[in-house]
């Protein structure tokens, strides 16, 4: 498995003036092999091309996970939906991302709208311009019950039966979407393309990010099931940054170091 870095660990520094051009060397000195993008754009066009250049002289790979989904409430809320996710995968490509993760939904939705011809078109339609631009595109559940179940997000991609459209897997959004991880894993770990390494502490309804192997997570039993199941791609490290982002980086990597010894 390869980690990746996340701009979410940095959300506090990065929405207060940060740009996401800093993360590059980060990823570097924390011999990591890449960066997980978020939408913390400023002036996107002129930072996208000078953030592909840093990354290629450092050698290092990237992943745009952008807060967009491909379900809504009605067909109206899920065309605009997909139109915004058509942008992020134009943003994507100008990464030179490897991965593009989407939400299945950002509200309650329609499960009947799988079943329509439109939407199905419009999967498509990405599916393709994912695959010319070499883009995989996984699709993450969000942390509440109505976001759907292991099942349901296993039939959508099972549909399309393609390799550029896969399910990005976060264990903690599982628990607080009420779903055992481990549940969650077995149903779905044919069909991974992603995975965030997270943890959450709480109870039900007001779970919050908190650093591996201190929350309800068993990340060293995650990872060593994402072995068992040959996967082998990329691990963005979903961290609570706070005032000290590198600290929490410098934690987090000393535990999944610990997990591979």
């Amino acid at each position: 498995m390869k980690y990746l870095l996340s701009a979410v660990t940095w959300d506090e520094f990065l929405r207060s003036g940060m740009c996401q051009l800093e993360l590059v060397p980060l990823a570097d000195k924390y011999d990591c092999a890449g960066i997980e993008f978020r939408p913390y754009w400023r002036r996107a066009m002129e930072e996208l091309p000078a953030i592909r250049e840093f990354l290629a002289e450092y050698e290092l790979i990237s992943a745009y996970a952008c807060d967009e989904s491909l379900l809504g409430q009605s067909e109206e809320s899920a065309r605009q939906s997909l139109r915004a996710v058509d942008r992020s995968l134009t943003f994507a490509g100008f990464l030179g991302s490897a991965v593009l993760q989407v939400n299945i939904a950002n509200e309650p939705f329609s499960p009947a709208l799988v079943q329509a011809q439109w939407w199905q078109e419009e999967i498509r339609r990405l599916i393709a311009k994912a695959r010319e631009k070499e883009i995989l595109l996984a699709v993450q559940n969000i942390p509440y019950g109505w976001s759907g179940d292991p099942v349901f997000l296993r039939d959508l991609v099972e549909l399309f039966d393609s390799p550029w459209l896969r399910v990005s897997f976060a264990a903690g959004n599982w628990l607080a979407a009420g779903w055992e991880p481990g549940e969650a894993l077995d149903v779905l770990k044919g069909y991974l393309g992603y995975v965030h390494i997270q943890d959450i502490s709480g109870s039900q309804g007001s779970y919050r990010s908190c650093p591996p192997g201190t929350g309800l997570v068993d990340v060293g039993g995650l990872i060593g099931r994402l072995r068992q199941a040959g996967y082998q791609g990329y691990c963005a490290l979903a961290l609570p940054g706070g005032k000290s982002p590198a600290a929490s980086v410098k934690a987090g990597l000393q535990l999944l170091q610990q997990e591979i010894e």
